[in-house]
This record gives C-alpha cells, structure tokens and sequence, in this order.
C-alpha cells in the first residue's frame, strides 16, 4: 500500500503562545545546557528546532513543560509567566508534550490504554465527578480515540507494552491530542518509526497546526524539519544558533550552523 507523503498548507500564523526569553538552564551533570534560549511559538505554526543529538535538546523540552528549572530567563504561555512552575501548571493551561523515549518516558508500559488516554485529566469532568470515576464514560473515550487514531488492539484493555511501537506513538498521540492543547511540543516524534508511522505521526502535527495549535518540533532529521516547519531554529551547545524561515532556509546553511558555523564564518 502506498504511503501518503504528509504537505503544509499555508497558513497565516496567529499570536505567541510559548515563549522563551534568555533560557539557561544545567544539565544532569550540573554543567551548563542551554545558553540565552530566545524564541517564540505562535499559533497556527511549526517551529522546527534542528540540531545534532546531545546540544541541549532534552533540557529545553523539560524546561519548557516546568521538568526542569531555569538558571535565569523566563518560560511565558501566551502572556503569562510560568517560570519555576510545577508541570501540573503547564498541562492545565493546553500544553500537550510528546517526549522522545516513547517507553520510559512517554508511558507507563503496565497500564491499560483506558488508563493511558485520561491519565492527565482523570480529576475532571467527564471522567470523575465528585471523587468518582464515570466508568462508561471513559470507555467509550477509550474506544473512540482507539478508533479515531487507528490504534491496533486487541482492545482497550491491553497493556501499553504490548502495542508495536508505532501504535505506542500513537497512544501518546491520542493522549496528548484529545487534551484540547494550545502548545504541542514534540520531540523527536518518529524516531525509531516505520514509512507508514511516521508520516502518520507527521500528519497529525500538521493537522493540529491546521487547527491553530503552536507546535514546538524538535529533531535530529532535517527531511522532516524541512518538511514540517515553517521556522527553523537551530540549536549547537545550548545556544540558538540561528532562527530562518523555512522558504528561505537552505539544507547545508542549517547543516553548518548544526556544527556550529555561523554564516560569515563559512563565508
């Protein structure tokens, strides 16, 4: 069967709803990971942020969903700051995260996709009502978003860990998804995909730009960087390297500032 090859639309991006404002922050080790982080995610866009693995990537994904805390600099959602605030706080104000170890990170293997699909909203209506739990009610969402993201289960009662993985991705997917998010932050969203998932996976990024939703696309893949975004950020040792716009962008322009070549350095 042949596998559609996901396109942008055009699309005329709206206002900022995240930001960053001269982000640093340190890594495990204590070391410095990002460097003066400065950028803005709008609405309605893709902001790809191209970079070799290692430069700071996981770090700025955990501060922007409040996993990690600034050195200094401020994390803003549309006009409010949420620096130093705990994830909770991110996740009840629409932002939706998909992180790059779909297994350690991205799931709880144990837990069945009933569990999985209302694990961030439990507390709230539809689903619980005075300290009860709707046991039709998060069924029958259970089995929509099954249906809706084409998960192949044996039911809604299978674990996640005995789902292949591109179907993990796409229970993360409908996870993150079916929460209304204003900001989708994506990280390396289909690596270790087959053809089939992954353009699967990138449809449903467009998709949610096509719908207003400011997506924060982090990868090692420049196909899929040039092929998604509308802005490209490049990230070298922490630092921002350069911000360009995806049509004026050219593939060894961002490979060298992925080295961490400036322009007037190459010229």
């Amino acid at each position: 069967m042949a596998v559609r090859r996901s396109r942008r639309q055009r699309t005329r991006p709206g206002r900022a709803v995240l930001t960053a404002r001269s982000v640093n922050a340190l890594g495990d080790k204590g070391l410095p990971a990002l460097r003066e982080v400065s950028f803005e995610v709008r609405e309605g866009e893709i902001l790809g942020v191209a970079g070799v693995a290692g430069n700071g990537q996981k770090e700025l994904c955990q501060v922007l969903s409040g996993l990690r805390p600034v050195t200094s600099g401020r994390v803003i959602l549309g006009k409010r700051d949420f620096t130093g605030r705990a994830p909770k706080e991110f996740i009840d104000n629409q932002m939706a995260y998909i992180p790059e170890d779909r297994q350690q990170t991205g799931l709880a293997m144990e837990a069945d996709l009933v569990k999985t699909f209302i694990i961030k909203n439990f507390d709230r209506r539809p689903f619980s009502r005075r300290g009860f739990l709707n046991g039709p009610v998060i069924k029958k969402n259970a089995d929509r978003l099954i249906a809706e993201f084409d998960i192949r289960t044996v039911s809604e009662q299978s674990r996640a860990k005995e789902l292949s993985g591109g179907n993990q991705q796409k229970l993360i997917l409908a996870r993150e998804i079916s929460s209304n998010p204003k900001i989708l932050i994506a990280n390396q969203p289909t690596r270790g995909l087959d053809v089939g998932a992954t353009e699967y996976v990138r449809q449903c990024l467009l998709d949610q730009r096509g719908r207003g939703v400011g997506v924060l696309l982090i990868s090692a893949d420049l196909d899929e960087i040039f092929q998604l975004s509308d802005r490209i950020a490049v990230i070298y040792e922490g630092k921002i390297m350069a911000i360009l716009n995806r049509e004026e962008a050219r593939l060894e322009q961002v490979g060298r500032l992925m080295a961490g070549v400036l322009e007037e350095e190459a010229a």
